[in-house]
């Protein structure tokens, strides 16, 4: 038993509604496979598909040709075999803003149940019987509701099968080719054009009238109109077709009503036919979803408010590329349509507001930060912050431009980013252009100081007046003029006074003046390039577009001038015409690429154009994906070679995290910035590495240094026993170091490994100096005692000696010596002075030898140590030449190993040989 409940479950929930209609459902049930037959009848009288599951299906009619095509299968029922049960009961169709359709229907219906028959059977709800008593052929019996049905009066329909039971469905086509008549191009271009839409109406035998520029082609039943659509949309596919054989034609397709298949069929529809889109049909939402499969329905822009199903919007096959190769951008509806037709806001282009009423006005000048702001935001983010926009309108209109560009948020940087488009053209900048003539001034350059031209203040007085002032103003810079006439800036402010009371005509011939009295070559060209904006804004596009030709030859540099030639040429109808100068423009400065991403300008070739530079984004996008990667393994690098609190992981890591994110912003530009800085990035941080591991690599040398001077200094201690702590130290600090000199810093863990026993080494190096100190003093001190003693000793062991034999000498023998005064001065009293003597020769014997001492300590404490180094150097050296005769040793036994075994290979072969 089918249930319908289940059904309704599978739809999306009914939230973010943005179209809704009141309709009929039909709810299917049938045993095993339905036959093909019921669907296509369905689809041919308009029914579209909402929701299929096993055994059952949701069908939603727009209008009441339902009970029509519930009459045909009724007939066809009664000839055929057809275990069909079909339920129909009002409902409302729910379409999201993604095209996701749901159905809200009463509670007490969601909970029906139905068990199929072995033929036909249909029921009708009461109020989907209201007012229709009086269908031709179709009658209905009420009868009453089977098991698990929705307790209300049903009833069955009784249908006539003599009655034909035709859809009342019909449409008109209006093809409208773009261009003049008496151009060339359109004369061979529209004529092979026409040549085979006149072949594909032959084909399909369709009515048809050829009108001026206009075709009109009635369509008169839903096959018909899936078939010349198609073959309509093929007809204009570029990939399929040689070049040449398409012309740009706007088409659209109208309900037929009450309107009349005659020549004033264009005027009726009440379209502007100038500002359409060519090349894919405008057609309203509820035909284009009879389209059915096959066909991709396309929004004109974005509206904040719900949606209309008679609206208007484009289809396009589903095989065409452009049904996937697309950026899927927004648009804000309020940003393109404007409220009487006219032209748009001379300053900024939008042409919601009139140039009086232009926000820019009074708003601070273009800033070059703001287009890096728009480069930094997510397609997403731009596609919710024109939602934004376009709500704010919607509730505000002109008043709303204030709120949005004084906000904080993404809407606020996209609202500024899509006035700055026009930016040469807007009063705001004009004091910047004066004074800088269109260059952009240098960061740390001193602002240049204005004359004493009146142009300035009667320029600042027109930024803030009110229309009603404008007449005073004009009168104050006419007498201004008078008594300055070779100023052109005068002009200039009598040109923008103009535009701001509709003027153009008049200002225009002033910025013509203003060129003329302007000796700068750069401001000659803005104001002739604002008198083509004037014929831009004028809808007098070839004009335009020659003015700045003219411009660009002067001023190739100047992008913007090369920039407007291409809109207008888009504003014509003409976009496929300029997507390779769009291209390349984006390719020399990829700047423009954001500027024709939120364009509204662009509106007339919005979908060309979002399908010309998707090749672009998904080409940098992949790079960007593929550069993901690398800055992940850079990430993962970076974490393996340095700890977390390093300096080079604090700053690489910050910069990797930044680009890591702006990798993860859906924006071309973002794109581009990845593949730019990553390989720098990359680059900074092998040098990073290169640098920390020499400074990692001297600070062991240093550290070698430093113990080996510690070894020095305490290679010739008296007591060893007192060094037990001391060497420890040593020995763990050698240890580090011998270690860290057999590895290879080049290895991220050795060097982190490495990098994090400094700290420990540092410790033991601070600890042996405190300890260096007491044993330097100990020693020092030892070794200037024995110095000082052995000094000693030989004085005074000669002191004595010549004490104790001069005295007996002088004694017994002074008299032959001539030394008899010495004689008697020494008297009976030999041995007393002898002691005296002995006792003076102690103390010059201790003066001598700390005298000596202190003169040759150093010199005798640098040659012990030298000595000890000498040695320490030999015993390195001798057990060096071990190891390397031990190492020639090892690698002549591991030869002679090797030849042996390969002897015995040889050998072995030799002997499976003989064998063989």
């Amino acid at each position: 038993m089918a249930q319908l409940s289940q059904l309704l479950s599978r739809l999306p929930e009914g939230k973010d509604v943005h179209m809704s209609t009141m309709g009929h459902v039909l709810w299917v049930c049938w045993h095993n496979n339905l036959t093909p037959a019921v669907s296509q009848t369905l689809l041919n009288y308009g029914g579209m598909l909402v929701g299929e599951e096993h055994e059952q299906a949701l069908w939603f009619f727009f209008t009441d040709d339902v009970f029509l095509a519930l009459a045909r299968l009724m007939v066809w029922g009664n000839f055929n075999e057809l275990a069909v049960s079909i339920e129909l009961f009002p409902g409302r169709l729910q379409l999201s803003s993604k095209r996701t359709a749901s159905l809200s229907l009463d509670g007490a219906l969601q909970a029906q149940q139905m068990l199929v028959r072995d033929s036909l059977e249909v029921w009708v709800h009461p109020k989907s019987r209201e007012g229709r008593s009086a269908l031709p052929g179709i009658s209905f019996e009420s009868r009453p509701a089977r098991q698990g049905m929705a307790s209300v009066d049903w009833a069955t329909p009784v249908v006539d099968v003599r009655m034909p039971y035709s859809s009342t469905q019909t449409w008109f086509a209006i093809l409208h080719p773009l261009g003049s008549p008496l151009d060339k191009a359109f004369q061979s271009g529209w004529s092979a054009m026409f040549k085979r839409i006149e072949a594909l109406l032959q084909k399909h035998k369709i009515k048809s009238i050829v009108h001026e520029t206009f075709v009109m082609v009635s369509v008169d039943n839903l096959l018909m109109l899936r078939t010349f659509l198609r073959d309509y949309l093929r007809s204009f596919d570029k990939e399929n077709n040689e070049p040449g054989t398409c012309w740009p034609c706007v088409c659209v397709v109208a309900d037929r009503n009450n309107l009349n298949f005659n020549t004033d069929l264009p005027k009726k529809i009440g379209l502007q036919w100038d500002n359409l889109m060519p090349d894919f049909p405008y057609i309203s939402y509820r035909n284009a979803y009879l389209l059915g499969d096959g066909f991709t329905v396309r929004d004109l822009r974005f509206t904040g408010d719900q949606t209309s199903m008679d609206s208007w919007c484009n289809v396009l096959l589903d095989e065409n590329s452009i049904s996937v190769r697309s950026i899927p951008l927004l648009m804000a509806g309020h940003l393109t349509a404007g409220s009487s037709g006219a032209g748009g806001c001379f300053y900024c282009g939008i042409p919601s507001h009139t140039a009086a009423e232009c926000p820019t006005r009074t708003y601070f000048p273009s800033r070059p930060e703001t287009w890096e702001e728009v480069a930094s935001l997510d397609l997403e983010n731009i596609n919710d912050a024109f939602r934004h926009i376009e709500m704010v309108l919607g509730q505000k209109g002109a008043d709303g431009y204030e709120e949005l560009l004084e906000g904080k948020d993404d809407a606020a940087v996209l609202m500024q980013a899509v006035l700055d488009i026009n930016g040469p053209s807007q009063l705001r900048n004009v004091p910047r252009h004066w004074l800088y003539r269109l260059r952009e001034p240098d960061p740390d350059e001193e602002k240049p100081t204005r004359d004493d031209s009146p142009a300035w203040d009667l320029l600042d007085q027109l930024s803030r007046a009110t229309p009603d002032e404008l007449p005073d103003l004009d009168k104050k810079v006419a007498q201004s003029i008078t008594r300055h006439q070779r100023d052109p800036r005068l002009r200039m402010v009598r040109a923008f006074l103009f535009i701001q009371r509709n003027d153009f005509s008049h200002a225009s011939a002033c910025f013509r003046e203003a060129a003329s009295l302007t000796p700068a070559p750069t401001l000659q060209a803005w104001n002739e390039y604002l008198q083509a904006r004037l014929s831009e804004e004028q809808g007098q596009y070839g004009t335009a577009i020659e003015q700045y030709a003219q411009v660009w030859r002067v001023m190739p540099q100047w992008r913007d001038v090369q920039y407007r030639g291409i809109v207008c040429r888009v504003k014509m109808g003409f976009a496929e015409q300029v997507l390779e100068q769009i291209t390349k423009l984006v390719r020399e400065d990829p700047s423009y690429f954001n500027r024709v991403l939120i364009d509204p300008a662009l509106e007339r070739g919005r979908l060309l154009i979002l399908s010309s530079l998707y090749d672009l984004w998904a080409e940098a996008k992949k790079n960007a994906e593929e550069e993901r990667v690398k800055i992940n393994a850079m990430e993962a690098r970076l974490n393996d070679w340095f700890p977390a609190d390093h300096p080079v992981q604090l700053n690489l890591g910050r910069k990797i995290h930044t680009l890591e994110a702006l990798s993860n912003i859906n924006n071309y530009l973002a794109f581009l910035q990845v593949l730019e800085q990553r390989p720098l990035l990359e680059k900074e941080l092998e040098e990073s590495i290169e640098r920390e591991v020499e400074e990692l690599r001297n600070r062991y040398k240093y550290y070698l240094d430093v113990l080996q001077e510690i070894r020095d200094e305490a290679s010739w201690f008296p007591f060893p026993s007192v060094l037990r702590d001391f060497s420890s130290d040593f020995n763990e600090s050698a240890g580090i170091i011998n270690w860290a000199f057999a590895c290879n810093f080049n290895e991220a863990e050795t060097f982190k490994r490495a990098q994090s026993t400094t700290p420990r080494i540092n410790e033991l190096l601070r600890n042996l100096k405190k300890r260096l100190k007491f044993l330097r003093m100990v020693r020092d001190g030892t070794l200037f005692g024995l110095t000082m003693v052995k000094t000693f000793i030989w004085v005074e062991i000669v002191g004595l000696l010549l004490c104790f034999l001069g005295v007996p000498i002088v004694v017994f023998w002074g008299d032959s010596l001539h030394l008899g005064w010495l004689k008697n001065l020494l008297g009976e009293n030999q041995w007393s002075i002898q002691k005296v003597l002995a006792v003076i020769i102690t103390i010059i014997a201790i003066g001598v030898g700390a005298l000596r001492t202190t003169l040759v300590f150093d010199r005798k404490r640098e040659k012990l140590l030298e000595q000890a180094r000498e040695q320490r150097e030999k015993a390195q050296q001798m057990r060096l030449e071990r190891i390397r005769r031990q190492r020639v040793a090892e690698a002549e036994k591991a030869r002679r190993i090797q030849q042996a075994e390969n002897e015995r290979e040889v050998r072995r072969q030799l002997k499976e040989r003989s064998k063989n």
